[in-house]
């Protein structure tokens, strides 16, 4: 079911020194720049960089099965509908913004059309099934630190994570390591759903399949179509503020569920969701929480931000808008306060 969404990520370029190096340093030590070239012209090639792999062939991680390319339209046939709105660089803002196309392969599947089944062909393991996604990239040749935002229809098709790995790969060359992508939420969307709001459920569920059923016990085959979810929700007049929450969260995770013989502690579980009300907006709302995560990072939903297509997927040139806006207005702002430092004569 489409859901559509973004992620956010944020990461610093990581030299085996410890030093702080900049996407100019990264660059031109990497011998992709020379030390005389413009910020302007480094951007270029650093955006060349980028596009790449998605120009020539398939970026792939063959471990999760995903890839990520951009499909080119030849001639008058249409193929890539988006082909116009793909990654551009904007380089006097260090941002690459537009449409690749990205999906899953590895299995053997079967397409064909609801009006004719007949007309059935084959798609083999190595036939992706490839799908729309925006992105956007801030890489400022000036600083160490960039900025991805990804969306994504579904958590099912989602290549948020095969995204972040791509990335982390290219600046992990030479003399630089793999930087670590952190999730990040935006404190526009931290005080957006903070702002009045009260818990009202958390819950953690899992498929919880105990591993000491002995083999001809019928349950175990059933075990395994079930989720178990274990709920904690306030009652009476005690303290329901999202500032507490984290807290109970962060020691309730050390907790166990299980027998004797098999247990699971609660942040091995597969999901986190936290249900909130605001009783001034009368609004509800519900996140996921990463369990990998000690803060809460809100999930921005675009429903109700963007125009959506009768199909659920999400309008992508309302969502370049929308995504450029939000950062120049919000984003920016946060990862980089160095440029919004008052200057004192």
């Amino acid at each position: 079911m489409a859901n559509p969404k973004l992620d956010f990520f944020r990461f610093k370029l990581k030299h085996k020194t410890g030093t702080n190096k900049t996407f100019r340093d990264f660059m031109v030590e990497c011998g992709k720049c020379k030390k005389r070239d413009s910020d302007s012209k480094i951007f270029l090639k650093l955006y060349e960089y980028f596009m790449n792999e998605l120009n020539t062939d398939f970026a792939r991680n063959d471990s999760i099965k995903k890839v990520m390319t951009l499909i080119s339209n030849k001639g008058r046939r249409i193929i890539n509908k988006h082909w116009d709105e793909r990654p551009c660089p904007l380089s006097d803002k260090y941002i690459i913004a537009g449409v690749v196309n990205g999906g899953t392969y590895g299995k053997e599947r079967i397409v064909t059309k609801l009006s004719k089944k007949d007309e059935a062909k084959n798609l083999a393991v190595d036939q992706p099934v490839l799908q729309y996604y925006y992105i956007f990239l801030y890489f400022p040749v000036d600083h160490n630190e960039g900025f991805v935002m990804i969306h994504t229809d579904s958590a099912e098709e989602s290549i948020s994570n095969f995204a972040r790995s791509y990335i982390a790969k290219l600046f992990s060359i030479g003399d630089y390591q793999k930087p670590t992508m952190s999730i990040f939420a935006p404190k526009c969307f931290q005080d957006e759903y903070r702002e009045g709001a009260v818990l009202k459920s958390m819950t953690f569920k899992t498929t919880f399949v105990d591993n000491q059923i002995e083999e001809d016990n019928p349950i175990k085959d059933v075990m395994g179509d079930y989720e178990v979810k274990i709920s904690i929700t306030p009652k009476g007049e005690g303290d329901k503020s999202l500032g507490i929450m984290e807290s109970i969260r962060n020691y309730l995770i050390g907790r166990t569920f299980g027998a004797n013989n098999y247990s699971k502690r609660l942040e091995e579980f597969d999901k986190c969701t936290v249900n909130t009300e605001n009783s001034d907006t009368k609004s509800r709302k519900t996140f996921d929480w990463d369990m990998r995560d000690a803060e809460l990072s809100p999930v921005v939903y675009l429903n109700d931000k963007v125009s959506i297509n009768d199909d659920g997927t999400v309008n992508l040139a309302a969502l370049d808008s929308y995504c450029k806006d939000l950062f120049d207005n919000h984003i920016l702002r946060e990862i980089r306060p160095d440029k919004y430092v008052d200057r004192v004569d």
